[in-house]
């Protein structure tokens, strides 16, 4: 079968693949397409008969390795047209008007949103009428190349249903040509168009042996907002006999088009999406000044906001700020429930009660957090700024460079303006115990702390009450923490006396001596201390494998003591891990294998860990030489003792909130087997998916459909399962802000968080299990949080993306003594694994010395 782009039907993308599709598609709706024809899949199924009963088919199924792929692509490339596809080409090429061609695949899986096989398929340009039978076979063994079936295999698609199409179309002969994005991929901003263009064909800019012009246009005010003439040294051209060549172009520093040009194409690539209702990748070409379409594809990798954060073009815009990002140490969605205990832990802890929506601060959707931003700089004041800036210092510096005056909306907030008075009374409250701390009694203070917390963790800890409703034992479970967080006097003394303590020793550059003089009670710190102690027994070392360790676990074959330290560990610890904050992930009593490999992970050498107490002494001791010299020793001793009592206590809110949650995934999983067993739900995790109102809807009516609320709930989330790196700051036109600051030598500027300068090998991680760090490597990640305390024990120094000097990874890198620079943004993309870096804590600078080649 064989379709015209200007015939009457257009084809499923099963039977013409999504390029061709596009073409009839554009072709129909009135876009300058040049003429041509799509040779269907069922075209050339004799083809793909003869591939499959082959001997180098069956090899290639057994091993898809580059050899076998090359076989079967060699052998699909010598096919000839049978009689019938002979006949019924020709009678189509008769209606093309024109002697040379474009000859491209089109994959029924290319161009497809969340699948885009860039520049896997082939593509041949300048074929004449009588070249174009072996150019088909050539574009349709195409399907068979080794990078094709490697990217189907780790997408986990099905490669025995292998299939293609190719399109024949005029060839525009071009004077100008290049790509063109319906949004902008450098910023995802949704009203921007960005253009590259090079003179002669677009192979020179696809194949990347030419640099093109870059344009911006501002869709909305339809304005040129910046070019970037390149020198265009090289071009690719048509041979009057068919086929291309290069040459050298003629004015190399010339724009290659005209700013006319610009708009009008600018506005076909708005066009384009509108079409097709979503993002567009575009070809296109300038032949004599007209202007042509010659493919059109989805946007593949581009961040679609949900859409109750988005504002329609031109309306004032609104700025968002990813809390879970800034906050938590990873990036990843939570769960559909996950973020509903979240928002409450977040809105209603300590009488807050912040207010939700456009006119609030904060903003919960489909497993994501957000605060307004405007709202809360505009409705806080001081207090607003201190909330957003003093958790990471990149986040001031992007906020900095943005004109807030395109998103301060000059409207009144009185909600927010409630909860700046109840933030108030909040801190006012804590007022009392911080005077007796700071200037009376600590010790008081912190055994009333301790007595909340202790009697806390046994209302966490107790036996599971299954027969209440899970809305009202999550209320029980909030009230409990909210005693916790009425009683945070002690946590503010420790946070104040080292705000007093970095004060005295201004400008002598000691925070790494505060910081290794340590907080006795620090949680993560003495987690961390547990898992060396467990570490170090002879019999785990000389365990091979997670199985191994699971099953002589299981059956008690490990020594008495080591077993009764390790269920020490999990009673104190076991609810903790990456992700801990969100209901739905594993935690580590569940799961011995992966903290097996946790263990594993633990450098056992040379352990910053088991040195933490020398570290705290000698830290302590300097303070102290600096403080007699001074003149100020009682001050610092008395100082010193409330901090090293009290700040430790910043984590144990936290503890409480793990402890909480771990216990509601208890009850939540306990339920979840419950609806199992009445066939309303598959698997017990799947609750997880549904909201608090759904199941408490559950309980009451077994007729309620569960399932159907599942889906419901889980289809926002499907529109976003390519995203891996969530944005910190993102605006309602999808536009992505970054600050990332370079000197004049090419350093990468961040945040200083803990002195010293080290060099190493970098390695790149995004969760503390992806892969394993060696002794010595500098870890570069994201942001970390408290499963992430094992993996300080082998690195040289820290680069993290997100987090201040209050951030998990910024206060165990000090503990350990570690150079850490954080706040630099883009850290991740811009350096590899293997490249030798030199991390400067001291200054905020991270220099790459040398990439991996």
């Amino acid at each position: 079968m064989i379709y015209k782009f200007s015939g009457n039907e257009v084809p499923k993308v099963k039977q013409v693949g999504g390029k061709a599709k596009a073409l009839i598609e554009t072709t129909k709706a009135g876009f300058p397409v040049p003429e041509g024809i799509a040779l269907s899949v069922e075209f050339f199924n004799s083809w793909l008969t003869a591939i499959k009963s082959s001997e180098e088919w069956q090899a290639m199924l057994d091993n898809t390795n580059k050899e076998n792929c090359n076989l079967v692509k060699n052998k699909a490339m010598n096919f000839k047209f049978s009689a019938d596809m002979e006949k019924s080409f020709k009678a189509e090429m008769a209606s093309l008007q024109g002697e040379v061609f474009a000859v491209r695949s089109s994959s029924p899986e290319e161009d497809l949103e969340g699948t885009s096989f860039a520049g896997m398929y082939e593509t041949l340009l300048g074929q004449r009428r009588e070249t174009l039978e072996k150019a088909i076979a050539e574009a349709f063994s195409s399907c068979f190349d080794f990078r094709v079936m490697s990217y189907k295999k780790q997408h986990g698609m099905d490669i025995e249903n292998t299939s293609i199409a190719v399109v024949v179309q005029r060839q525009i002969v071009s004077d100008v040509s290049g790509v063109g994005f319906s949004l902008n991929p450098l910023n995802n901003c949704y009203d921007e168009v960005m253009i590259n263009a090079s003179f002669g064909l677009g192979e020179a800019i696809v194949s990347g042996i030419v640099r093109p012009d870059t344009y911006i246009v501002d869709s909305i005010k339809n304005e040129i907002t910046e070019k970037q003439v390149n020198e265009k040294q090289i071009g690719l051209w048509l041979k009057n006999d068919g086929g291309i060549y290069e040459k050298d172009n003629h004015e190399p520093k010339k724009q290659a088009l005209k700013d006319e040009q610009i708009l009008e194409l600018a506005a076909l690539i708005k066009n384009c999406e509108k079409h097709f209702d979503m993002p567009m990748d575009t070809e296109w070409a300038f032949e004599d000044s007209k202007l042509y379409l010659l493919q059109s594809r989805p946007i593949t990798t581009y961040l679609p906001l949900f859409k109750e954060l988005v504002t329609q073009p031109g309306d004032k815009k609104n700025l968002y700020l990813d809390m879970i990002c800034m906050t938590q140490g990873f990036t990843e969605s939570f769960s559909v429930l996950g973020l509903e205990i979240w928002k409450k832990l977040f809105s209603e802890l300590g009488g807050f009660d912040l207010p939700e929506g456009m006119d609030g601060i904060t903003l919960y959707y489909h497993g994501r957090h957000y605060f307004h931003i405007p709202n809360v700089l505009a409705g806080l004041g001081k207090m607003g700024q201190y909330m957003i800036y003093n958790y990471d210092g990149s986040v001031e510096r992007i906020i900095n460079s943005i004109n807030l005056d395109e998103y301060m909306h000059n409207k009144k907030l009185p909600r927010v303006k409630k909860a700046k008075r109840n933030m108030l009374k909040m801190y006012l409250s804590l007022a009392p115990s911080l005077i007796r701390a700071s200037l009376l009694d600590y010790k008081k203070v912190q055994a009333e702390y301790l007595e909340v917390t202790k009697n806390a963790r046994k209302r966490f800890k107790e036996e599971l009450n299954l027969n209440i409703p899970f809305a009202d034992a999550i209320k029980d479970a909030l009230n409990v923490l909210n005693n916790v967080v009425m009683q945070q006097g002690a946590v503010v003394a420790g946070i104040n006396a080292e705000r007093i303590l970095k004060k005295m020793f201004k400008n002598q550059e000691v925070e790494s001596y505060i910081a290794a003089m340590g907080a006795k009670v620090n949680p993560t710190s003495l987690m961390g201390i547990h898992m060396y102690r467990l570490a170090s027994y002879t019999e785990v070392q000389e365990t091979k494998t997670p199985e191994e360790f699971a099953r002589r676990l299981s059956g008690k074959e490990y020594s008495k003591k080591f077993i009764d330290d390790y269920e020490a560990y999990m009673f104190e610890y076991g609810s903790r891990g990456y992700r801990e904050i969100d209901v739905a992930t594993t935690r580590a009593y569940e799961d011995p294998s992966s903290f097996f490999m946790r263990l594993k992970d633990i450098n056992l050498v040379d352990n910053k860990m088991s040195s933490s107490e020398e570290r705290s002494k000698e830290g302590y001791n300097k303070l102290l030489e600096l403080a007699k010299k001074g003149g100020f020793e009682k001050k610092f001793r008395k100082n010193a003792e409330v901090y090293q009592n009290l700040f430790g206590y910043r984590e144990e809110k936290k503890v409480m909130m793990v402890l909480m949650i771990n216990k509601l995934r208890k009850i939540a999983l306990a339920k979840g087997e419950v609806f199992v067993s009445q066939g309303r739900l598959d698997r017990k995790e799947e609750i997880f998916d549904l909201t608090i109102s759904q199941i408490q809807k559950a309980e009451q009516h077994e007729t309620f459909n569960m399932r159907n609320e599942r889906a419901k709930n889980l289809e926002p989330y499907d529109t976003v399962r390519h995203v891996r790196h969530w944005p910190i700051i993102i605006d309602s036109r999808g536009k992505i802000f970054h600050a990332i600051k370079k000197s004049k030598e090419g350093d990468l500027i961040g945040d200083p968080i803990s002195q010293g300068i080290t060099r190493g090998y970098a390695k790149v991680m995004h969760a503390p299990d992806e892969k394993h760090l060696e002794p010595g490597e500098i870890l570069v990640t994201f942001a970390t949080e408290p499963s992430w305390t094992p993996i300080f024990s082998n690195a040289s120094a820290v680069v993290m993306e997100i987090g201040g000097t209050l951030q998990h990874g910024a206060i165990i890198a000090r503990e350990y003594g570690l150079p850490c620079v954080g706040g630099l943004t883009g850290a991740t993309s811009m350096i590899k694994d293997g490249d030798m870096i030199e991390v400067d804590g001291t200054n905020g600078i991270v220099r790459i010395l040398e990439e991996l080649q």
